[in-house]
């Protein structure tokens, strides 16, 4: 875990490396209370993992560990790891611009309640699994100023960190898509997208996950194989999505389907096991493709990321 010690409120990064793929569903995260371990997070069985965790508002000591089953009978645990959550420092991040254009500006700006060491105060992007410093503030409480988007489409992750007292203390995080948005859709065309991430949404809920956004650039990619599949009247994977798909991502997934109707057809992904895995999967973002075949048919496509 990293990093160690973190204000109240803050993440840390959990890092996962098993020699072996654990059996599906026999992978957890476990926290040390009193004398008994508590599973916390059910994980993926990879063998690499990496994710964020909360550590909660309570300050104190909080210890972790991974329990995974290599066969039907054996456990493995990895050692235990101690973090501390202390009193809340803040740092944080905002941006006026969450849509960019390639080649322009995004505007940040930065608010501390502390006054960050001198030459610790740091711009950084999230880049696959890890956090780049990008650029050197200068050590003010509030500073507002400008990075280049750059000239690739995606969407581009933030924060900052800094040392008060030579502690260090990380901001939230801000993201800006990079790229021009996806054209005004025709209304019966956007009213459908909306049913379906609406309900993609519901589905989630119930089974207590976060929503989904939209994002231009992976509604473009699902619209233009919604369309290619309806021009084709024939329904079939996009062999490319993921390549199509903004940067930046680590997890992406598709499901396709048609001669539903709008109504009905997250249903019909719903229970199927595969779409069903989609639907529920460990995604920030999604994209919805819909059209209209020569023979009436709807066609549509769902596309997942993670970023």
């Amino acid at each position: 875990m990293s990093p160690t010690s973190v204000a109240a409120g803050g993440t840390t990064t959990v890092v996962i490396r098993s020699t072996f793929t654990p059996l599906a569903g026999n992978f957890r995260l476990q926290e040390r209370r009193g004398t008994q371990w508590v599973t916390t997070k059910e994980l993926p069985s990879y063998r690499n993992y990496g994710f964020d965790l909360a550590v909660g508002s309570t300050t104190g000591t909080r210890t972790f560990r991974v329990a995974a089953k290599s066969d039907s009978r054996t456990w493995v645990h990895s050692r235990a790891v101690a973090i501390t959550v202390r009193s809340a420092t803040s740092t944080a991040l905002s941006t006026t611009t969450s849509q960019v254009a390639k080649g322009g500006t995004i505007q940040l700006a930065a608010r501390s309640t502390f006054l960050p060491d001198a030459g610790s105060f740091k711009l950084q992007e999230k880049r696959g699994s890890t956090w780049s410093t990008v650029a050197s503030l200068p050590s003010y409480r509030n500073y507002g100023f400008t990075h280049p988007a750059g000239d690739s489409d995606g969407v581009r992750t933030f924060r900052t960190i800094a040392t008060s007292g030579g502690t260090w203390v990380g901001s939230s995080w801000v993201s800006v898509t990079v790229g021009t948005p996806a054209p005004p859709p025709t209304d019966e065309i956007a009213e459908a997208r909306n049913r379906i991430v609406a309900d993609t949404n519901a589905a989630r809920a119930r089974q207590g996950l976060p929503a989904l956004a939209q994002m231009a650039g992976i509604t473009t990619v699902a619209q233009n194989w919604a369309q290619t599949m309806a021009a084709n009247r024939r329904m079939e994977h996009n062999p490319s999505y993921a390549s199509q798909m903004p940067r930046g991502w680590t997890r992406a997934a598709e499901n396709v389907a048609y001669g539903y109707g709008v109504t009905s057809v997250v249903d019909a992904w719903m229970n199927s096991p595969g779409h069903r895995a989609n639907i529920l999967g460990d995604f920030t973002h999604i994209g919805v493709g819909v059209a209209k075949g020569s023979d009436g048919q709807l066609y549509y496509v769902q596309n997942f990321g993670k970023y």
